[in-house]
């Protein structure tokens, strides 16, 4: 089972104990920083290569937007870098009036929900706590309206973009040029996000990062399955009344992948009360959440939660991989 909170709703003692752990940790760190520069970036289109496709086809070279949200601590760095991958929504306001199958690639402008500006708290929450955050735009890999890729084909290649772009600090308003540390890196994955991450994790061909922690925020659990490598550090976080990949879904990472003993930082919690929607501040409410209104929590209260918990895992998770092997917990 889940950790659960035992103190009210979300537990706030816990919570506040959490930020008093937190803060310690990120002094011992060296990484706490106040009123962190936050922007909506667009850096143009990328193309990315879907290689199912032969090199004749219109399909292969797929026209990509670069653009998501940036948060930027305060300061010289170099900091560690925190990238948070959304899983799939509705992204445009209105279907394919030719065919309601096939999705409208891309969103025309004044149609396109913008589904990653729902993590935006969540980014400025960890540069507060000394992370260059970023969320970009992955909703290139969910539509179908240019093709279809295998799992992750293209977030991996869209993800390697933002973090080159990131690295070189060319096309953001915000100066992080020579601030952000790469060799720290840790992800989280909201629903099909999840599986996104852990694919990332082990791409042998595209992904040129080493990545520190995970992240996983009810993710989803998909075929052919992610395989979460042994020893990386992750947190699994279900929530309660989660209304679309429900509790099983995630629940299986902990039964086949994230098995008690680990030998590497890992931690289980359960939200009570907490939805699936209820991470980002756009998506609305769960329609199909298995509990009464009366048992749910305000997705602001989850919002709340999840902004402390985040950070204080990663501070956690890279302070454990800064000690001698005989050091680190498991290996005594």
């Amino acid at each position: 089972m889940g950790v659960r909170s035992t103190t009210s709703r979300m537990g706030r003692g816990a919570v506040a104990l959490s930020v008093v752990i937190g803060l310690v940790l990120a002094l011992a760190l060296g990484v706490v920083s106040a009123q962190p520069s936050v922007e909506s970036y667009d850096l143009g289109e990328a193309t990315i290569v879907q290689s199912d496709f032969p090199v004749d086809s219109k399909f292969r070279d797929m026209p990509v937007a670069l653009r998501g949200v940036l948060a930027v601590p305060e300061g010289e760095g170099p900091f560690p870098v925190a990238l948070f991958i959304h899983g799939s929504y509705a992204f445009c306001t209105s279907p394919n009036p030719v065919d309601d199958e096939i999705d409208i690639y891309p969103c025309p402008p004044d149609g396109d929900l913008r589904q990653y500006e729902g993590f935006s708290y969540l980014a400025e929450a960890l540069a507060e706590r000394g992370y260059i955050a970023v969320v970009p735009d992955l909703s290139a890999e969910f539509n179908n309206g240019f093709g279809f890729a295998p799992l992750a084909q293209r977030s991996t290649q869209i993800i390697e973009a933002h973090l080159d772009a990131i690295a070189t600090g060319e096309g953001f308003e915000t100066e992080v040029a020579g601030k952000a540390d790469l060799s720290r890196l840790v992800l989280a994955g909201h629903s099909r996000g999840g599986p996104l991450a852990v694919r990332y994790i082990n791409d042998q061909e595209v992904a040129t990062r080493t990545v520190s922690a995970l992240a996983l925020l009810t993710p989803a659990f998909l075929e052919p399955k992610p395989k979460v490598p042994g020893t990386m550090p992750t947190a699994l976080v279900v929530a309660e009344c989660d209304g679309d990949v429900g509790t099983k879904q995630p629940l299986k990472y902990r039964d086949k992948q994230l098995k008690p003993l680990r030998k590497t930082l890992t931690t289980y919690y359960t939200i009570p009360g907490g939805t699936h929607n209820g991470f980002s501040t756009q998506l609305g409410s769960d329609p199909a959440s298995p509990c009464e209104d009366d048992q749910l929590i305000a997705p602001e209260e989850q919002q709340r939660f999840t902004a402390s918990f985040l950070p204080d895992f990663y501070d956690m998770a890279l302070a454990v991989g800064r000690l001698p092997a005989t050091e680190a917990p498991g290996n005594r």
